[in-house]
C-alpha cells in the first residue's frame, strides 16, 4: 500500500506498507504467542474495502501516520483510522490525533470492534465487526 504524504499532497516512493491476503502467514510468524489486534484489523479493513473496489494508500502526516486514505472516485476521499478498541484515553488519544492535523473536510472514519460508539469533532465511529457483517460501503 503506497504512501501519501498529506501536507505536500505526493505519493512517497519509499516506506510502503504490506498487508496480506491470507492472515495465517502473520500468525505462523508469530513466535511469541502474542497477538496484536490493531494490525489484523487494519488488515482484515484493508482486504474487505480492497475487494469493494476502493484505492487505498497510507496518509502521512509528519511524525504521524492516518491508517488509510481510501478514494472511490477522484474527488471522493476519506481518512480511516482503525484500533481494536479505544476504552483506554491514551489509545483514543493517539488514534484521534491524525485526524486532528487533516485540515480539509472529507469525512473521517475511525473503526473499532467497541460497540459503545463516540461522536467527536465530526468523527464518524464505526463498529468494524457490523460493517463487515451488512456488507456495508463507505
Amino acid at each position: 500500500c503506497p504512501r501519501f504524504d498529506l501536507k505536500s499532497k505526493k505519493s512517497l516512493k519509499t516506506e510502503q506498507k504490506y498487508y496480506l491476503a491470507d492472515l495465517s502467514i502473520y500468525y505462523s510468524k508469530n513466535v511469541d504467542g502474542r497477538i496484536n489486534y490493531g494490525p489484523v484489523l487494519e488488515n482484515v479493513l484493508y482486504c474487505y474495502l480492497k475487494a469493494k473496489g476502493y484505492r487505498l494508500s497510507v496518509g502521512k502526516i509528519g511524525n504521524l501516520e492516518c491508517d488509510f486514505i481510501v478514494r472511490k472516485n477522484v474527488d471522493d476521499y476519506f481518512y480511516i483510522q482503525v484500533a481494536m478498541t479505544i476504552a483506554e484515553e491514551a489509545t483514543e488519544e493517539r488514534e484521534y490525533r491524525p485526524f486532528t492535523k487533516i485540515r480539509d473536510n472529507y469525512p473521517k472514519y475511525l473503526f473499532t470492534t467497541d460497540t459503545l460508539l463516540q461522536k467527536r469533532d465530526g468523527i464518524i465511529h464505526v463498529n468494524m465487526v457490523d460493517f463487515i457483517r451488512k456488507n456495508e460501503m463507505l
